[in-house]
Parts: C-alpha cells; sequence; structure tokens
C-alpha cells in the first residue's frame, strides 16, 4: 500500500465504518503468527538483547466493539473502553511519559503526535482510536489490534523531522534481513523518497551512515538465533547505543528496491 492509497483509505474510512458481523468479535491473528510482537520480542528479551521496556495489553472483545461503536456514534463508550485505557495508564506508570504506544503490528507512526507518541494520560483513548482506525484500514482486511504495547521512550538523536508525518523524528535506523541468525544484506530504514514526502530536510548520506557496522550485525544475528527462520531485524541508534525495535517475518517487510535479495521467501 502506498503512502497516498493509505491516506485516501483512510479517509474514507472515516466516513464509511464497515458493519461489525454479529456477536463477539474473535481475534484474527492465528497463534502462529510470528509477525505478533507478542511473539518474537517475549525471545529476543529473554536473549538478553537491548530491547525498550515493554509492557502488553490485552484489548477484551467487548472494549473492541464499543470502539467501533464509537467510530459510527453510536456510543460514548465509556462503560467497556474506560478500564482497558485505565490499563494503559497503569502500563504507562512504569515507562513514565513520554511513552511509545502500538499493537502487536503498528504503532502508525507516520501519525507520530496523534498515534505513538503518547505525552499525557488524557490522550490515550484519542492515540488508541487512531491506531485502531489505522490498523483497520491496513491491507485489504486490516490488522489485529486486540493485543497492544506500551513501550519506553528512548532517548533517540534525532537528524530533523517529518512534519507532514505529525513531526516524527527522523533517526539513524537500520533494517537487517537475516537467515537462521545469518544476516543476508542490510538497508537504511528509510529511503529518501518517503523521508522526502513527509517534510524532511536533511544530510541523507549522513543520516545512513553505518558508524560500526560490526556492531549492528552482531546485533541482528543475535536476534536472529532468538527465533527461527527468515526476519527483517530493526535497530535503531540511541544515546544509550543501538537498541532492536521491531521484528517481523521477511517476506513481510519492506525491502529496498535494487537489492539482489528482494523477493526471497523461506
Amino acid at each position: 500500500m502506498t503512502k497516498d492509497e493509505m491516506f485516501a483509505a483512510m479517509e474514507a474510512h472515516a466516513n464509511s465504518v464497515p458493519e461489525l458481523p454479529p456477536g463477539p468479535i474473535a481475534k484474527r491473528e492465528s497463534p502462529l503468527d510470528k509477525t505478533s510482537m507478542s511473539y518474537w520480542f517475549p525471545l529476543i528479551e529473554a536473549a538478553g538483547l537491548p530491547v525498550p521496556k515493554t509492557k502488553f495489553v490485552e484489548m477484551t472483545d467487548t472494549c473492541r466493539r464499543m470502539i467501533w461503536d464509537l467510530f459510527d456514534g453510536k456510543s460514548s463508550g465509556d462503560a467497556a473502553t474506560e478500564p482497558f485505557f485505565a490499563q494503559i495508564a497503569e502500563a504507562v506508570s512504569e515507562m513514565g511519559y513520554p511513552c511509545f504506544l502500538r499493537t502487536d503490528h503498528t504503532s502508525a507512526k507516520h501519525f507520530w503526535k496523534k498515534s505513538c507518541y503518547l505525552e499525557r494520560a488524557a490522550e490515550i483513548p484519542s492515540h488508541v482510536y487512531e491506531i485502531a482506525e489505522f490498523s483497520e484500514c491496513a491491507g485489504l482486511m486490516g490488522i489485529p489490534w486486540d493485543t497492544w504495547a506500551v513501550r519506553e521512550m528512548l532517548p533517540t538523536i534525532p537528524h530533523g523531522v517529518c512534519s507532514r508525518y505529525g513531526d516524527f523524528p527522523v533517526c539513524r535506523e537500520f533494517r537487517f534481513f537475516v537467515d537462521e541468525g545469518k544476516v543476508r544484506c542490510f538497508h537504511p530504514y528509510w529511503p529518501l523518497g518517503a523521508l522526502q514526502d513527509g517534510g524532511w530536510e536533511g544530510d541523507f548520506e549522513e543520516l545512513c551512515r553505518v558508524p560500526n557496522e560490526g556492531e549492528l550485525r552482531a546485533l541482528a544475528e543475535l536476534a536472529g538465533a532468538a527465533v527461527e527462520g527468515s526476519w527483517s531485524i530493526d535497530v535503531l541508534e540511541t544515546e544509550r547505543g543501538w537498541f532492536v525495535t521491531d521484528m517481523a517475518e521477511a517476506y513481510k517487510s519492506f525491502h529496498w528496491e535494487g537489492c539482489d535479495k528482494v523477493g526471497i521467501q523461506p
């Protein structure tokens, strides 16, 4: 899905929310969905890799249904949603504000200040709605938003911001593709065109400079060794060193055009 298509879908979705099927809303994710953060994160955390402090919060089917009703203007949602928002607030109390909010599958980071960047408790409902709505618009069938994660906000080293992505801070970040714990290739996380679409202006060559390739390769290989199969592994530069922030099955992950490893599947 291109960014233009993503924004068009978000606008269309705001005006036309699909009807829910009768009965409880079932989880759409499979226990074998390895791309789910709740699958891979405990494995790399147990392996002792540098990762952000993270706490998972489950959303009930009743709460999901109430949020659907909120989208459709049918309910204020207080009775069913407040306990969930309280759980998020409790998790944040262990991290402190600001913190990073996401689901098992996405953070909707292109809407930074309206989605994943959480500065105060009063913003919890609107940020949950934003990420939930984005999740429903992703792809043809949407992506699950049953499981949520509250994460510490790492002390990053921004190289400017993308004003059209909600003032998203652009940091030095790399995506490694790893097969059974061995790096096959890696790329800067952000293609230049995507940054320019977001309004970023800066030194792209400096942003893409790899300070210590050996260190980053070793980190990616350790993460890959903690799981099985082929993965994309995102590493982020911070004032406390490099952290593993995200992972996904390789064949589901964006891969730079022109790389001869594009299209390889397990």
